[in-house]
């Protein structure tokens, strides 16, 4: 009886069915998540041809197998980094993109320029895009990966925004969507992988 007024322990609740599903996904998230910061370090300290999947597992602290339970193959775990440096940093839902659609035109302006100007300004985003460039030849697969993921879907976004503002009066949604993407990709391009702004 003396225990019976004691605190709860906010753990125990852990033992229930439903919350060790919960914490189990998390585990499985949290370790996802830290073979793909690995993966981003040794990816770009080593380009695309140089990186082992051995040498992602001794980055993160897991055997290979941890990864291939996450991750197929290689080509696999870079779209996870692709992923992580570009959707993750934007913090755009792209499965959702209800919030985005209901802004203003000003708000949408407003939201675009300071997520993509925060990226265009990181400097691992930088090195990220220059092995995408220097590694096109010989892997082609891997710009193809990130205008799937990245671009195409971006455009998609546009397109329906666009198309969800009459009040723009834009007759071709997705020209105008090509448009937005080609201006991020150009100043990318000229101004911090070319070296533009330094110029200007």
């Amino acid at each position: 009886r003396q225990f019976e007024n004691l605190p709860k322990d906010p753990m125990s609740d852990l033992d229930k069915p439903e919350n060790a599903s919960a914490v189990s996904t998390a585990k499985v998230r949290g370790k996802r998540e830290q073979i793909v910061q690995a993966a981003v370090k040794v990816f770009l300290e080593k380009g695309y041809a140089a990186t082992s999947m051995n040498a992602v597992a001794e980055e993160a602290g897991v055997i290979k197998a941890t990864i291939y339970s996450h991750f197929k193959d290689k080509q696999a775990l870079f779209v996870g980094i692709i992923e992580e440096m570009t959707v993750k940093k934007l913090t755009i839902d792209l499965s959702n993109p209800e919030p985005i659609l209901k802004l203003s035109p000003e708000e949408f302006v407003d939201v675009l320029t300071q997520k993509f100007t925060g990226v265009l300004k990181d400097p691992q985003y930088q090195a990220f895009f220059r092995l995408l460039v220097g590694e096109s030849e010989r892997f082609p697969e891997l710009p193809e990966l990130y205008v799937r993921t990245v671009i195409i879907r971006g455009m998609g976004l546009a397109t329906k925004y666009f198309e969800a503002h009459q009040e723009l009066n834009i007759k071709d949604p997705m020209a105008m969507a090509h448009i937005c993407a080609g201006s991020f990709i150009s100043l990318m391009t000229w101004q911090h992988i070319l070296g533009g702004k330094n110029i200007l």
